[in-house]
């Protein structure tokens, strides 16, 4: 194939690539200087968290014990822990028929799943600013803003950065946070990952085909850079002087 020929070639490929991929690398390199320019920290709100006392488990403390409490629970479990909730000891049990239960530590009475006012509490110890609570509402499906297991309660803050803290029923613990900041942030990688849906596949192939065919796009690229360069230009490396 002849130099014209090439040059053709790779100045048609380029030109067409760029013309349905531009859009998509745009978003890629904005969404790029997002995730780089702000703290993943300050995105999942880990600056907002108040400080926790450490909650010391005293072997004088009355438990009860684990036959009776697998009674209580009305099946045998395959995770037993021991847990802190809001200053007190409780037992997380995953049964093996999948359910999940709070229950006190002592008297091993069931806890969850816990209503909105325990949720505010949760949430309260959790927020580390001066903010009131706006609202608080059970979340029983996934949304843009929330898509892990549910349900989850959502209390909401007045804080300037709209910040929410999700609960889970179940656990009683906190399970998300989010704000202005996280939202701006989940914007833009949905956009680099390309998975408008569920923006968690980044294997999907959407990104895989889109990702190919801008590696094609810098290849003729730099192909063209071939055709756009003289020997003259690179008179400068060998200490030659430029003609005026």
């Amino acid at each position: 194939m002849k130099k014209r020929q090439w040059h053709t070639l790779f100045a048609k490929t380029h030109k067409w690539i760029g013309l349905i991929l531009g859009v998509q690398l745009v978003f890629w390199t904005v969404g790029g200087l997002v995730m780089t320019w702000i703290p993943i920290d300050t995105v999942r709100g880990q600056h907002k968290v108040a400080p926790q006392t450490e909650f010391i488990f005293s072997n004088k403390q009355n438990f009860i014990s684990i036959s009776a409490l697998l009674k209580k629970a009305g099946n045998s479990a395959k995770q037993i822990e021991f847990r802190n909730f809001l200053g007190n000891p409780v037992i997380y049990l995953e049964l093996n028929n999948g359910q999940r239960q709070l229950r006190d530590a002592e008297t091993g009475n069931l806890i969850s799943p816990i209503g909105a006012d325990l949720a505010q509490q949760v949430a309260l110890a959790d927020f580390a600013l001066n903010a009131k609570i706006k609202g608080v509402v059970e979340i029983s499906e996934k949304s843009v803003d929330y898509r892990g297991p549910l349900p989850v309660w959502q209390v909401t803050f007045d804080d300037k950065e709209n910040s929410a803290i999700y609960v889970s029923t179940v656990e009683g613990k906190v399970v998300a946070r989010r704000s202005s900041i996280w939202r701006f942030y989940d914007f833009f990688w949905m956009l680099h990952i390309m998975d408008y849906n569920e923006r968690h596949d980044t294997n999907n192939w959407l990104v895989i085909i889109t990702s190919l065919f801008a590696v094609l796009f810098s290849i003729s690229g730099i192909g063209l850079l071939f055709f756009r360069f003289y020997r003259r230009d690179f008179n400068f490396l060998l200490g030659k002087k430029k003609r005026i």
